[in-house]
């Protein structure tokens, strides 16, 4: 969301804005955004392991906005944590926490007063909800079920593909290539400071410098491939590795990046040579 203010004048006049053109505009828009995913509350093992893990890459952190998720921390441990402190903390390291997602309503007051916005927790309810329904139907009769299905029944079952989007040109540092339902395809380069995010798997037949992340929905099936990997940052379904962890052995080559055991894995699948 951008927002457009002018300057304020030493003297202001009355004006008619009925009659003047939009200066600014409020505008919906699909951010990354860091989340941090709070599981106890203990100060005296959580600071000291966010300083340890900023401090891997600052670079990277520096200055990225995230989000505090508290979905995992009940109401007792809620009220164990010194929003005020945790946000000053934060942003001592260097990063700038915009709000805290999942927060019981009676800490509202303290999370305001810290500086941060109120997001509320990810329901899952409608999912159950729709699961149990389904399992609870009525079973069909034999003799439904002994009937040949009509080839428009046939047609309405098929399964929907999702949309594969495909770039045939470089995305340049500051550009955001989005695909929010299927599979994301650059048929070029990703330079550095760009991005390519998809809710399922990413190809780039070029140089990956920038930040790429799959399965954005939580697909731990997602892949990442690269002909040449050299990125700043590579996730798969929120878990995500910055390029100074990056084994030096993978630095340039055609890899395919997966989930595995909880965390990313880098398969070598060939060696790419732009002279060759």
């Amino acid at each position: 969301m951008e927002l457009l203010i002018l300057p304020k004048r030493r003297f202001m006049k009355s004006i008619d804005t009925s009659t003047q053109a939009p200066v600014f505009e409020l505008k919906g828009s699909v951010l990354t955004v860091l989340v941090l995913h709070i599981r106890e509350t203990d100060a005296d093992s959580l600071y000291p392991q966010l300083e340890k893990k900023i401090g891997q890459a600052r670079s990277f952190f520096n200055s990225a906005p995230l989000l505090i998720d508290l979905s995992a921390v009940d109401e007792d441990g809620q009220a164990a944590l010194d929003f005020m402190f945790l946000a000053d903390t934060l942003r001592k390291l260097g990063v700038v926490p915009v709000g805290v997602r999942g927060g019981a309503a009676c800490h509202g007051e303290r999370i305001l007063q810290a500086g941060l916005g109120l997001l509320p927790a990810i329901k899952t309810e409608r999912t159950v909800a729709t699961s149990v329904e389904t399992q609870s139907s009525e079973p069909e009769t034999q003799e439904r079920k002994n009937q040949p299905e009509s080839p428009s029944a046939v047609t309405n079952q098929a399964p929907v593909v999702a949309p594969t989007k495909v770039i045939s040109l470089p995305v340049r540092s500051g550009q955001q290539v989005f695909a929010p339902e299927g599979d994301l395809v650059i048929l070029s380069s990703v330079n550095a400071g760009a991005e390519v995010l998809a809710a399922g798997n990413i190809h780039v037949y070029g140089a990956l410098r920038g930040r790429a992340m799959a399965g954005i929905n939580g697909d731990v099936n997602a892949r990442i491939f690269s002909l040449q990997c050299n990125a700043e940052l590579v996730a798969v379904a929120g878990e995500y590795m910055v390029n100074e962890s990056l084994d030096a052995s993978l630095i340039n080559q055609s890899v395919m990046i997966s989930l595995k055991d909880g965390g990313l894995n880098f398969q070598v699948i060939g060696s790419f040579n732009p002279g060759s």
